[in-house]
């Protein structure tokens, strides 16, 4: 439903390979998901670069929440999967508009990248912890036993041992019930790539391994319902 990207982040190169944000316009998006219901398709994946700026760029500027409901309404037999979401997106209003829709998936991914706020300033993501945990409680009040997933860039330029363990603190408190963790992958043409405090390959390798057995310890949870 959308392509493009205009949010910068220092590491990605996104923006200047793709361009800014495009949007599909709201009627196709429903005549689509309305032709593959009638066609029998069980589930359907909304899904784009970065679908939170959905609608910027269309006439009246609909809301990703609308598109989303739309979409949902549409296709009342399938299942509506969302792709990665920006925390930012998740307000009462979207948690208590979407919640109505029982064809909407109950598992969210939120786009987290650090779970320190030093690093996330300097990755120039426009959220901190605090707006990401509070996006992470509405999900859980308003889609109750939810799947909370999650990604994750380790040994980023200038993170710390500090930094490093207040994510792991931060990805327990949050509690996903998977993660896509990575080591930080140096872009030429980007913000990051002269940025100075680059990791050696061998610390980001040890912090994404660290990472990934939090997580691993978390789906162990989530699977058991704990």
């Amino acid at each position: 439903v959308q392509d493009g990207c205009q949010n910068f982040c220092a590491y990605c190169l996104i923006p200047y390979a793709r361009g800014l944000s495009r949007s599909m316009p709201m009627a196709q998006v429903e005549s689509e998901a309305a032709r593959l219901n009638a066609e029998g398709y069980r589930e359907i994946v909304i899904t784009g670069i970065e679908i939170s700026s959905y609608g910027f760029d269309l006439p009246g500027k609909p809301s990703p929440t609308a598109m989303i409901s739309a979409a949902c309404a549409a296709a009342p037999n399938a299942r509506i999967r969302l792709g990665s979401l920006e925390p930012r997106t998740v307000t009462d209003d979207f948690c208590r508009e979407l919640s109505q829709h029982k064809n909407l998936c109950p598992h969210f991914h939120l786009s987290l990248q650090s779970g320190c706020d030093k690093t996330l300033k300097a990755m120039n993501r426009k959220y901190d912890t605090a707006g990401f945990y509070r996006a992470v409680e509405l999900l859980r009040e308003y889609f109750p036993g939810c799947a909370l997933t999650a990604d994750l860039i380790c040994g980023f330029p200038g993170e710390t041992e500090e930094d490093h363990a207040a994510t792991l603190e931060f990805i327990r408190k949050c509690g996903f019930a998977d993660m896509h963790i990575f080591p930080y992958s140096r872009r030429p043409g980007t913000p990051a790539d002269k940025m100075p405090g680059q990791c050696e390959n061998a610390v980001k390798s040890r912090r994404a391994h660290e990472a990934q057995k939090v997580a691993d310890e978390m789906h162990r949870d989530f699977m058991r319902g704990s």
